[in-house]
């Protein structure tokens, strides 16, 4: 902005503008478009939960097929995002050469923003997991209900450990939602209670650690436990259970697909409201901390008031901050074959691996965000 003249300010400021409106209306289009499962999905699941009821009657050993399935169920179902989607499916709607992986990253630098891209991605994985909270919390209650009225010993307390772990990591995604900025917040805030603690020596440093140790030694065995263990659990079960092997497979292979399909329907619910609320808030911070300061400053430039330029260029930073910060997560729809559709916030590469990009957000820390 150095040394610009009014008129290349003025179309500068057009171009801005032209691009934030092309933003919002693609936003406000996505809003109004309906994602819900269609009939066919949902006579599909219908049909499923009648049949695991039907099972559960007629099969004694339905709880332990159901179990069995369930840890099949967290094994594998992270590999349905690879799966391609249907025509139907969308994404942010803008166009995106492609380039080599090298020049996506910009050139080197970007070492010193790793927490900025750690960060990023840490979000995406958590808002992405947050959906699927409420399904994975009913499949392990009912595992730790099954296991408890099995009482098969100790295979029966390692189902039982290891559906409480999974059980805890998707309340605490549920209840403490890591993705957002009040957690940041917060723990940023434990941390300078601690450290004020302790240098002014308030409390034996004993009394301040030990409560910091134990909270990290819990949260670091429901961290394994739930994602290192359940293919080790799995592997015992199907050691020790001959009733799951041979012919016995058969109808954990359909308990496994019913919960499959289970978990991916309430996903698709679950994710629809969450990624409703991200486009209604992106609107909201695009409206009100971009698109109305840049129209104020081009109706500013056309009065040619005084000093206009040197505020422009004060704010124009932390303004585009706002709006790439807006922009750094993709919201995509995914489905199976046209059925089951599911949101998903993915990580804007072109924007994260891009030095500038990520200086500029790694330097507001006080940009607006979606999240």
């Amino acid at each position: 902005m150095i040394g610009a003249t009014y008129g290349e300010v003025q179309d500068h400021l057009d171009r801005l503008i032209g691009g934030v409106h092309a933003e919002l209306d693609h936003d406000t289009a996505e809003l109004g478009r309906s994602d819900a499962p269609g009939f066919i999905s949902r006579l599909l699941v219908a049909d499923l939960v009648l049949a695991n009821l039907l099972l559960w009657l007629v099969l004694p050993d339905y709880s332990l097929y159901w179990i069995t399935a369930s840890f099949f169920l967290y094994v594998v179902y992270p590999f349905l995002f690879l799966v391609p989607s249907s025509d139907k499916s969308t994404d942010d709607g803008t166009e995106r050469a492609l380039r080599p992986l090298s020049e996506r990253f910009g050139g080197t630098g970007l070492a010193e923003y790793r927490w900025t891209i750690a960060k990023i991605f840490w979000n995406s994985f958590f808002i992405n997991s947050l959906p699927l909270a409420p399904a994975f919390i009913a499949i392990y209650s009912l595992n730790i209900v099954f296991a408890l009225f099995r009482a098969e010993g100790l295979i029966g307390w390692l189902i039982v450990f290891q559906s409480a772990a999974i059980l805890i990591f998707y309340l605490a995604i549920a209840v403490l939602k890591p993705f957002t900025g009040g957690f940041f917040d917060s723990v940023i805030g434990l941390q300078n209670t601690v450290s004020a603690k302790m240098h002014r020596r308030v409390q034996p440093l004993w009394k301040i650690m030990l409560p910091i140790g134990l909270a990290a030694g819990v949260v670091a065995i429901v961290l394994i436990a739930a994602m290192l263990l359940p293919g080790f659990t799995l592997g015992v079960i199907w050691k020790s259970e001959e009733l799951v092997t041979g012919f016995g497979f058969i109808p954990v292979i359909f308990v496994l697909a019913s919960q499959i399909v289970l978990v991916r329907y309430a996903q698709g619910a679950s994710s629809g409201r969450l990624v409703r609320q991200l486009r209604e808030r992106k609107i909201e911070i695009l409206t009100r901390h971009v698109l109305a300061p840049l129209e104020a400053y081009r109706n500013q430039l056309t009065r040619a008031e005084p000093g206009v330029l040197d505020r422009f260029a004060q704010d124009f930073a932390d303004i585009r901050a706002t709006f790439l910060s807006a922009k750094v997560y993709r919201m995509q729809v995914q489905d199976l074959a046209g059925l089951l559709p599911i949101h998903v916030v993915v990580p804007d590469l072109e924007l994260v691996l891009n030095r500038e990009t990520i200086q500029l957000l790694g330097d507001q820390p006080g940009s607006r965000q979606i999240l």
